[in-house]
């Protein structure tokens, strides 16, 4: 069973004519949908990236901070794609005020740790693991070590009702413009 994760968008969507019309703005360097943040002249991801074991993390009760609590009792791997599971897209609608004001966001152990730990992918049914100016901070700690952060993941309701706490393969592609430092991506879970 596939499950695709890619937020589709609607090209007559508002957000798109901001991206086409502002030039300065986030979206217009590659920051709108599903998309991966590269920061500080990080790399591209490695080819062997494209695929990776996933495992879903339910941080739907996690409050507004989400803390190391949520990875009690789950086992992780060095290079694994993390999908964190909050319920925000579900109930926000994407490009809402609300779903950039009201985003929930990851404390800096948190960030600290997956960074430690060598994460591969984080993924995101969210706009970023911290608001505002400390944005760019967390992914550059994450980036510092080799990690990525996926962000606007959606269906991740689907994959958690699919998958619940099995691991699970993740395909990612994203594109590659030079200078960007938001990459569109396609990420699509297969199930056994």
């Amino acid at each position: 069973m596939y499950i695709d994760l890619t937020l589709s968008i609607d090209i007559q969507d508002p957000i798109i004519a901001k991206a086409s019309t502002d030039p300065d703005s986030y979206m217009s360097r590659g920051h709108i949908g599903t998309h991966l943040d590269v920061y500080g002249g990080q790399a591209f991801p490695p080819a062997h990236y494209c695929m990776r074991r996933g495992l879903l993390i339910d941080a739907r009760d996690a409050g507004d901070e989400i803390g190391l609590t949520v990875l009690a009792g789950r086992e992780f791997q060095a290079g694994d794609f993390l999908i964190f599971h909050t319920g925000h897209l579900a109930r926000h609608v994407y490009g809402s005020r609300p779903y950039y004001q009201n985003q929930p966001k990851f404390s800096w152990d948190l960030v600290r740790h997956l960074a430690e730990r060598d994460t591969g992918f984080i993924g995101l049914d969210f706009p970023g693991m911290r608001p505002g100016p400390e944005h760019n901070t967390a992914d550059r700690i994450v980036g510092s070590r080799g990690g990525y952060v996926i962000e606007n993941l959606a269906n991740v309701d689907r994959l958690h009702a699919q998958a619940g706490d099995r691991t699970f393969l993740v395909c990612t592609g994203w594109t590659g413009f030079q200078g960007s430092t938001g990459l569109s991506c396609r990420v699509v879970a297969h199930l056994d």
